[in-house]
């Protein structure tokens, strides 16, 4: 029995002296934190002791209790400032004050975009903006930079033409207009281009023609109204931004090629020249008489192969202050009809120098073109569809191309003698069926930071 009471007499004195041992094994750290410039308490500082965290209050101050005794590092950290770090020793039932100062540093939250005339960070534009880079873009041949972000940007609606040089149709949001222009306005490394409801440079009939696809950096489109608030009513259709490349790191020589060839696979389905036949003698038998022998299908008349070819050069580097980039390209595109070709040759060069410890920066980004568009000839492809296949090519005596006898108003033309007729007048230099452009923007801007 007496054994017993010893070991409950134990036990309790355990029990006692246990808490004491605990509290004499821990300790307090408190403190306060302040700005580095202005010397004041910083409000809501994440403070972490160990895997215990707290905020501070409105005057910088913070405490932990109940903290383990021995080596603890004590960090605080606060978007806007840079984090701070302080190793401390704590001993048994010590209570310890650890001050903290934190210093102002900025941080990069957000990529730059372009944006009306300037830049501004990705996190302040509230509008929708879509901005796809060149590893975004669609591959394969593109002639037209619209055809780049064909289908990669929402709410964006690229249709195509094509026809060599042709105008490709670009709608943000949907046609605006009932009988006015909705294309929306381009801007190409500050510089305003178009026929829309923007204006600006305009060179030939697409305005970006005489742009080359692989000098674009990126293409950011602005889509709803607060672009208004940067262009006003230039902006009422939408904008697209270009940013066209800049030369980085060592000197570096670019060059790229491609060649490619098109063909007509399937033609619209016409009467053949016995259908034809029957069909006159059925429901206008008085002009069977002017029916001949042929069987002519009109549309491989004027339809080919059309082969194209382009070749891009472009050197470009960089130094510590400075960067450039110069480019030539050359095209030659070919139309599916007879007589339609497109050919560029253009010119791009970007320079930036900057001075005096990066405060002063000086910018110059020129691109020229010169241009030779050969559409096709008005009716040409009309004519082709109405023109009778019992009647043959060749067979007037006076132009060598047969055509319905009486040179009736209504009757179609002969579309090989159309396309006849406008080679010769491009022999003779005279055709208001080409167009040979030269276009030519420029931006040149100095900045000063302090």
């Amino acid at each position: 029995m007496r054994w017993l009471r010893c070991s409950i007499g134990v036990f309790l004195a355990a029990l006692l002296v246990a808490p004491l041992s605990a509290q004499e094994l821990t300790g307090t750290v408190r403190g306060r934190v302040t700005g580095e410039t202005s010397q004041r308490p910083v409000q809501s500082v994440m403070v972490t002791v160990g895997s215990r965290r707290t905020m501070t209050l409105a005057d910088g101050s913070y405490q932990f209790t109940g903290i383990t005794a021995g080596a603890l590092t004590v960090q605080a950290r606060m978007i806007g400032y840079a984090p701070v770090t302080q190793s401390v020793t704590l001993a048994a039932g010590q209570t310890l004050d650890v001050d903290l100062v934190m210093t102002p540093q900025a941080i990069e939250l957000a990529e730059l975009v372009a944006v009306g005339y300037g830049e501004q960070t990705l996190g302040n534009v509230t509008g929708a903006v879509t901005n796809v880079t060149s590893e975004e873009f669609n591959t394969g041949r593109t002639i037209n930079a619209t055809e780049l972000i064909q289908n990669k940007a929402a709410g964006v609606q690229v249709v195509e033409n094509n026809e060599p040089g042709g105008r490709a149709s670009i709608r943000i949001r949907g046609a605006t207009s009932i009988n006015a222009s909705s294309d929306p306005l381009f801007v190409i490394d500050g510089v305003p281009v178009g026929s829309g409801s923007g204006g600006g440079i305009d060179v030939g009939r697409d305005p970006l023609n005489f742009l080359n696809s692989d000098d674009i950096e990126s293409i950011t489109v602005l889509r709803d109204a607060s672009a208004a608030s940067i262009y006003g009513a230039n902006a009422a259709n939408g904008v697209v931004i270009i940013k066209t490349k800049t030369g980085r790191d060592r000197p570096r020589f670019e060059y790229s090629g491609t060649v490619s060839a098109s063909a007509v696979t399937r033609l619209p389905s016409m009467l053949n020249a016995a259908q034809f036949r029957s069909a006159v003698e059925e429901f206008a038998p008085q002009n069977a008489g002017q029916l001949l022998n042929a069987n002519t299908d009109w549309l491989r008349v004027i339809d080919r192969p059309a082969y194209g070819q382009e070749h891009s050069l472009a050197v470009s580097g960089a130094g510590e202050s400075m960067d450039y980039r110069l480019s030539v390209n050359f095209l030659d595109q070919d139309g599916i009809l007879q007589g339609t070709n497109t050919q560029r040759i253009s010119l791009g060069l970007n320079y930036n120098q900057r001075l005096l410890n990066d405060q002063l920066s000086l910018r110059a980004h020129l691109r020229g073109s010169r241009a030779a568009d050969e559409f096709t000839p008005g009716g040409a492809l009309s004519n082709a569809a109405q023109m009778g296949p019992t009647q043959p090519i060749f067979g007037n005596e006076t132009s060598g191309y047969y055509e319905w006898p009486g040179d009736i108003l209504q009757s179609p033309d002969n579309p090989a003698a159309i396309l006849e007729l406008r080679l010769s007048k491009l022999t003779g230099g005279d055709d208001d069926d080409q167009l040979d452009l030269s276009g030519f923007d420029g931006v040149a801007a100095v900045r000063w930071q302090y």
